[in-house]
């Protein structure tokens, strides 16, 4: 049994949860206060639930309460005002407005936005003959239900905290064996075109980007402890490991494509695919509690260098240097994947300067402060656009299915067109198609289940589907999809097991649902053409601020400190914009973002982090074979250039902050060099060049595009 828990990921085993929970809550409030009770009280647990996702347990009451209060508030409103078909779509259209706009908070207000309106069908699915008959009394037990579920949402977060922990680290290390993985194809040339490279380069951010964040979350708002600082210093680990492997892309085309260098590239390929194998090995001992992998820098370093050594180069290729170079990136890649086994070894506590307060500012933000909503109070808001197309399509879905032959259930489209139509065309048209096909699998599954007349088996399937459901929501929503109809076509099942369900007019709605949702899609539309000039604004301060962190001599424990921030800041704002890049295929032709500009920005972008953080890693590790004065010399002026650019100064023909460095080659010796200033000052006129080339992608990105004659 305890193997097989251990095979769950966090999604499962959230989603075990709170099928529990919500089994708990029924049965508690059932057995105290009534059946009817108990089964409004599940209403209120299950849209509660949706907001109880793994988190840190000082923050799931934050995350419940409110859509607990929320639910038992719109199941009020919805029994005041169910005998006017007028006041329940004025209804629809007010709930499904305000909830909505709760997205100004951000994504982790997406299942809050979404508890009301599931309220809004559970009120209306109520039988008033069978409950009871008060709107008051049920809209308590909605509530009670919701607070009992918060308190088991709590307490189980305090039970699953260390393992849930233990998951966003493993999902953090799979996402980086992935990426070092997919930069050794790139690099030993498997990856086919100059596009596809680029565009699965920003998949493979953006998906290790998250996969950091979540680690983030889970590890530094834990509770100092041996256990929390060593995964905190893994955390960290990855995230340096994710700066070498992206600096690591610098020069490798300049390798060339001949002989020797596809020896040296699948050298280098090589190298960084044992890299991965080892982080592998130390997500499977975090895990599954297997041992620990056996690294050896040593044994790393000198099968790289036999390797390098073995390749047929011509005598006197000054390539020579280059591989030099980028075999002493790949040596501190190794150091550090190495020590994260080491630190994973020790089991003593060893002191760590990051405290709470200075973790405080990487985890996501929390909380729902009003002055959020402030930015968002204008038509040109996506949040405000969002939420008033919504009201729209909820409000005539609503309408539509009160005048339908099968008009017993109105709310199942309403229902079908909320969980459909999404803030962007992509994920609209992504959901239409699952939400079609789960349906269909779903009625499937009814129409087997339908012979099953004993109520408490029924019972386990849909606490069952609630979990799956929950699990899959926001992972394969086609499964989701899958699990909700069950839900909804169990529920008269569990009254009377003799009744047929209403598998056509589920079918049905959930068709006309998902039309109308894409239809609704193109009012008030929220192209990602729309949002371009607010990410680039963002990009470019966000890369102005850390050029001006990470352009420094010898940082100072707060620099450092300022640097990280500025480092995750800058990340963010590079995942929304490569975000954008791939909502924007779907979108119609004449207002679709272009393609080649929007790539050319993401990859100078890209370049420009990478040549920073080379940069910073240089002065850090190499601070003993460098010249101070010329370093010093050179990285203030570096700075106030590259800033100055991305804060907007005008670009001239020349740059004014190029410094002659006696530099005649496409790149500097390394090769028994002891001195490596002539690299340093070859990254930083790099890191200015990316900058400038940077800013005018951006601008040819903003740059409308003529309309070609038809």
């Amino acid at each position: 049994m305890t193997a097989l828990l251990k095979r769950l990921e966090a999604a499962h085993l959230n989603g075990l949860s709170v099928a529990l929970g919500v089994a708990a809550t029924h049965i508690g409030v059932g057995l105290a206060f009534g059946e009817t009770a108990g089964l409004a009280a599940v209403g209120g647990a299950v849209c509660a639930s949706l907001t109880d996702v793994p988190n840190p347990p000082q923050r799931v009451f934050k995350r419940v309460l409110p859509a607990a209060l929320a639910s038992g508030a719109v199941t009020l409103l919805v029994g005041l005002t169910h005998h006017s078909l007028a006041t329940t779509v004025a209804l629809v259209a007010v709930v499904g407005f305000l909830s909505l706009m709760t997205l100004a908070w951000g994504l982790r207000a997406g299942p809050l936005s979404f508890a009301p309106v599931l309220a809004m069908v559970f009120a209306m699915a109520w039988d008033r003959t069978a409950g009871s008959t008060s709107p008051w009394l049920h809209a308590a037990w909605v509530t009670v239900g919701g607070c009992v579920y918060a308190l088991w949402a709590r307490g189980a977060a305090v039970v699953l905290r260390h393992r849930l922990r233990e998951l966003a680290l493993v999902q953090a290390l799979r996402a980086t064996e992935q990426r070092v993985r997919s930069r050794a194809e790139r690099i030993a040339g498997a990856v086919g075109g100059e596009q596809a490279r680029i565009r699965a380069s920003i998949a493979d951010d953006v998906l290790l980007a998250d996969a950091l964040q979540a680690a983030r979350d889970q590890v530094f708002a834990a509770r100092p402890s041996p256990r929390s600082r060593r995964q905190t210093d893994l955390v960290l680990g990855l995230i340096e490991v994710r700066d070498l492997l992206l600096a690591s892309r610098l020069d490798t085309e300049l390798l060339g494509q001949d002989f020797p260098g596809r020896q040296w590239r699948s050298a280098l390929a090589d190298t960084l695919r044992q890299l991965a194998v080892a982080l592998a090995g130390l997500a499977d001992a975090i895990a599954f509690d297997r041992p620990l992998p056996e690294v050896s820098v040593d044994a790393w370093r000198a099968a790289l260098a036999a390797r390098l050594a073995d390749v047929s180069a011509p005598p006197g290729d000054s390539r020579s240097h280059l591989v030099s170079a980028l075999q002493s990136r790949l040596g501190h890649m190794m150091d550090d994947v190495a020590a994260m086994v080491a630190r994973q070894a020790r089991l003593d506590d060893v002191d760590s300067p990051w405290t709470p307060e200075k973790l405080a500012p990487f985890v996501s933000p929390e909380g729902w402060p009003l002055t959020a909503l402030k930015a968002h109070l204008n038509l040109q808001s996506n949040v405000m656009r969002h939420a008033l197309r919504s009201a729209l399509a909820l409000s005539f879905a609503y309408w539509l299915g009160a005048m339908l032959p099968w008009a017993a259930h109105p709310f199942w489209l309403m229902l079908s067109v909320a969980v459909v139509l999404r803030g962007n065309l992509e994920q609209t048209l992504s959901r239409r198609n699952e939400r079609i096909i789960g349906t269909v699998q779903g009625c499937v599954l009814v129409m087997l289940l339908a012979h099953v007349e004993w109520v408490p088996a029924l019972s386990i399937i849909f606490i069952a589907a609630v979990g799956t459901a929950h699990a899959y929501v926001n992972r394969r929503y086609r499964v989701a999809a899958t699990a909700a109809t069950l839900m909804a076509l169990l529920q008269p099942l569990m009254l009377d097991p003799t009744s047929h369900p209403f598998i056509g007019e589920r079918l049905a709605d959930t068709v006309i649902g998902a039309g109308l949702a894409w239809l609704f899609s193109f009012v008030l539309p929220s192209w990602e053409r729309a949002a371009v000039p607010r990410l680039a604004e963002q990009l470019r301060g966000a890369l102005a601020r850390h050029a001006g962190n990470m352009l420094q001599w010898r940082p100072s424990a707060d620099a450092q400190l300022a640097q990280r921030a500025s480092r995750q800041q800058a990340y963010t704002a590079l995942a929304a914009l490569a975000a954008a890049a791939q909502r924007t295929r779907v979108e119609p032709e004449s207002v679709r973002l272009p393609e080649a500009e929007i790539e050319s920005a993401l990859s100078h972008g890209y370049r420009l982090m990478a040549l920073l953080g080379a940069v910073q890693h240089q002065v850090q590790r190499r601070a003993d074979r460098l010249d101070e004065s010329r370093a010093q010399t050179a990285l203030p002026l570096a700075r106030t250039a590259c800033v100055d650019v991305l804060n907007g100064a005008p670009m001239t023909g020349t740059d004014p902050a190029d410094i002659p460095d006696g530099d005649a080659g496409a790149w500097p010796e390394h090769l028994g060099q002891q001195d490596l200033t002539p690299w340093l000052l070859r990254r930083l006129r790099l890191a200015r060049h990316e900058a400038r080339e940077f800013v005018a992608a951006l601008d040819q990105m903003s740059t409308p595009r003529p309309v070609s004659p038809r």
